[in-house]
């Protein structure tokens, strides 16, 4: 950015802005699925902002959610169904409650790990309010705070105890098996020997981070950019909401090994399957969650006389 493109702006400020008019976090930034236009990085404390991409309107994209056309967080979908998205692609992405919720959660974590909140609690700040996200007005309570508040402390204490890079809603990218495989990970700790890739999951459905593919393409992407042949690799799931044992933290360790020849044995293929002309339909399972069941002939015929709407 050239200075006469850069403004700055008082955190105390923006902090009373925000809690004014929420939704100006978001069309600033939070869950924008590109380049920060905020950064922490100003004289004093001070908040960075770039006049170029403001103007341009590339900030106001509200909470709304961005997916690759290979989109990591679908990948135990398409990984089964070559067709997937592809026919997903011809219908609007719909997301229900507990997903708008989960983006409402991720913000206000990013908000902590990123630093944007000066003297103001995720208490102060979210508890009561009323949100707009995916057409769901949804109210703020302390459950979805300690949510957030649990898994920035893990990720926090872990790149602490680590003296690690933390990396926050970095973006990776897997060209070498194709360039619509690409994503966001919630967090990335990065030492000379060890990575840890963390992802935050809000709903109340256990989900086991062992042989995980959502975060093992996570993983592969940030080692071809951070790791070696050498990284251990620690997946870890955080999930308040669902326990093991009265644990809500759970971790797999793998090698990069491992993953290389899983994304070379397993995810191209699978890949190159979904990128053909005429991709094969699959059905099982995964359907339940497909966005394009409601368009799908395969799914019809196997669900006839039920209301396949999708919702």
């Amino acid at each position: 950015m050239n200075n006469e493109d850069t403004i700055f702006i008082d955190t105390k400020q923006l902090a009373e802005r925000w809690r004014m008019d929420a939704r100006s976090i978001h069309n600033l930034r939070l869950k924008n699925k590109g380049p920060s236009y905020i950064q922490p990085s100003g004289p004093n404390g001070k908040v960075l902002y770039d006049l170029n991409e403001i103007k341009s309107g590339k900030k106001d994209q509200g909470y709304q959610m961005k997916h690759a056309l290979l989109s990591p967080s679908s990948a135990d979908k398409w990984t089964k169904c070559p067709a997937m998205p592809t026919l997903a692609a011809k219908v609007d992405y719909q997301v229900g409650l507990p997903a708008a919720v989960g983006t409402l959660i991720h913000s206000m974590t990013e908000q902590l790990l990123k630093g944007f909140l000066v003297d103001v609690t995720l208490e102060d700040y979210w508890l009561g309010k009323t949100e707009l996200v995916e057409d769901f007005e949804i109210i703020v309570d302390q459950d979805m705070i300690d949510c957030a508040k649990i898994y920035v402390d893990y990720v926090q204490d872990r790149a602490k105890r680590l003296n690690g890079k933390l990396l926050v809603e970095q973006k990776v990218r897997l060209q070498e098996i194709s360039e619509d495989l690409y994503g966001y990970a919630d967090a990335l700790i990065i030492t000379p020997h060890k990575m840890c890739v963390i992802d935050l999951k809000t709903g109340k459905y256990p989900v086991s981070p062992e042989h995980n593919k959502q975060a093992m393409i996570y993983a592969i992407g940030a080692l071809s950019r951070y790791g070696n042949e050498d990284t251990e690799v620690e997946i870890t799931i955080v999930q308040p909401r669902a326990t093991w044992g009265g644990k809500p933290i759970k971790t797999w360790t793998t090698s990069a090994e491992f993953l290389v020849n899983w994304a070379y044995d397993f995810l191209k293929p699978s890949v190159d399957a979904c990128l053909e002309e005429n991709p094969v339909y699959v059905y099982g399972d995964h359907c339940r969650w497909c966005n394009a069941r409601s368009i799908c002939d395969l799914y019809k015929q196997y669900n006839k006389g039920e209301d396949n709407d999708g919702k």
